[in-house]
């Protein structure tokens, strides 16, 4: 399957800078091509040619110990699912899901975003998933410690930090700074009573 890559140099380049991890996978289950950006996301080496090991085993997940797609867990596994269902003709887009990976006795839980869309090439059917991490962004939608007296936060690393620095870190929202109607009455009444004899 590596050939498809080694046929058409725009699209090997394409598949190498994309900034979003790519795995080409199988129905078997067996992935054939993982882009430099998804080695990086999942701390995986990339595959060399004529290696083929099933995507569980490949990305570590703590599901794979008795084989990839033999756990009961693997019928709910996001990017399992994702390539079926691409494999099968369909187009999958935006479909979100948690994935653990386990190495060196680290567990990581990821939350991904898959976009996976179907891929005939010569006799194969294979399944191309973009995939995202999504980690941090349902991360502030989810629960933060927050500190009820300064209303710090608490990081991922169990630091305290301003709010702002908070949102600077975990987003692209930029902050700006304003009053509100609560805050502009107290403030005007202060000045008021400043003011006053």
């Amino acid at each position: 399957m590596l050939d498809l890559l080694a046929d058409n140099e725009f699209f090997k380049t394409l598949f190498q800078i994309i900034p979003a991890g790519i795995i080409m996978t199988a129905a078997d289950g067996y992935v054939h091509a993982i882009n430099p950006e998804g080695s990086r996301l999942f701390c995986v080496a990339p595959l060399t040619e004529g290696t083929l090991r099933r995507g569980g085993e490949i990305l570590h997940c703590v599901n794979a110990k008795n084989g990839c797609g033999s756990s009961a867990n693997c019928e709910n596994c996001i990017l399992r699912a994702t390539a079926l269902l691409a494999i099968n003709g369909q187009t999958v887009s935006r479909q979100k899901g948690k994935f653990v990976t386990g190495k060196d006795g680290k567990l990581t839980e990821f939350t991904l975003q898959v976009t996976a869309a179907p891929l005939v090439y010569k006799q194969y059917k294979i399944a191309i998933l973009i995939i995202e991490d999504i980690s941090l962004i349902t991360e502030l939608s989810g629960l933060i410690p927050i500190c009820s007296s300064c209303h710090n936060i608490r990081d991922e690393n169990g630091e305290w930090v301003t709010i702002s620095k908070y949102i600077r870190e975990h987003s692209e929202a930029e902050l700006t700074h304003d009053y509100c109607p609560d805050c502009t009455r107290q403030l005007l009444n202060k000045r008021v009573t400043a003011k006053s004899p």
